[in-house]
């Protein structure tokens, strides 16, 4: 990866961190993605964006999906919330990549402009918390300090309309995780793994959904196919957890 990167953008690359779960601790082989930041010293041209992503989705699932942003440090230093984000991979975009790359998709903010990401707050809190560099300067002269009013913007503010549905099906359990990951930190004032959350949650929502808790744990972390969820009490654990988090 940091080859990659060294390759398309050069002497611009500062740094390259890891967060997610490999920085808690808790990455699983075939199932977690690997997370990166990328920050650099020079704006991406359109041209750049479109080779770091043939190259990217080259070796993108060998062996882990890969999910990545790009910042240019004068956004980041001094902070700015939304952060703009100059660069996004992840795997749902792969496919619209693809056609801009083979010129079947003409124009695309993706690559044309730079994006507010309220996200990015989130990614970098975790970064000075739990973050790991595997390239460029340390943590410590790149990342500032999140302010809390942000950051909990940044994971709290479109909780209202989640859904445990959302993006590739082989998420669910995972967002089932990380609802329960927003109210943990609420409580707790510390970014928790998805197992630990769950091991958390266990302990905080009501015991006829406890099994739903269980049920995300045994799916995402070790596998287990087939297991049952009741919509009835999706529907009723996501209100009691938002209306938590929202108190």
């Amino acid at each position: 990866m940091t080859d990659t990167w060294l390759g398309c953008i050069g002497e611009a690359v500062i740094g390259i961190y890891i967060h997610g779960s490999i920085a808690l601790n808790c990455f699983v082989e075939g199932v977690s993605d690997i997370d990166l930041l990328i920050i650099s010293s020079e704006r991406m041209s359109r041209e750049q964006r479109l080779l770091i992503s043939q190259y990217i989705i080259e070796i993108d699932q060998k062996p882990a999906h890969l999910e990545m942003s790009a910042i240019w440090i004068n956004d980041l230093q001094p902070w700015k919330y939304p952060t703009p984000c100059q660069y996004h991979y992840s795997d749902s975009w792969t496919e619209h990549y693809k056609e801009l790359i083979n010129c079947n998709k003409k124009e695309s903010f993706i690559v044309d402009e730079d994006f507010c990401d309220a996200d990015i707050a989130c990614h970098v809190h975790l970064t000075n918390q739990s973050g790991i560099c595997i390239y460029g300067r340390p943590i410590k002269e790149v990342f500032p300090t999140i302010p809390e009013k942000d950051f909990w913007h940044s994971i709290s503010n479109e909780v209202g309309e989640y859904n445990f549905h959302a993006y590739n099906p082989r998420y669910f359990s995972s967002n089932i995780l990380n609802l329960g990951r927003i109210l943990s930190y609420k409580k707790e004032k510390k970014i928790l793994s998805k197992y630990e959350c769950g091991l958390w949650a266990l302990d905080y929502v009501p015991e006829k959904y406890r099994y739903l808790i269980e049920n995300a744990i045994k799916e995402w972390y070790f596998g287990e196919k087939g297991l049952a969820y009741s919509e009835e009490d999706l529907h009723e654990i996501k209100q009691i957890l938002i209306n938590e988090i929202r108190d």
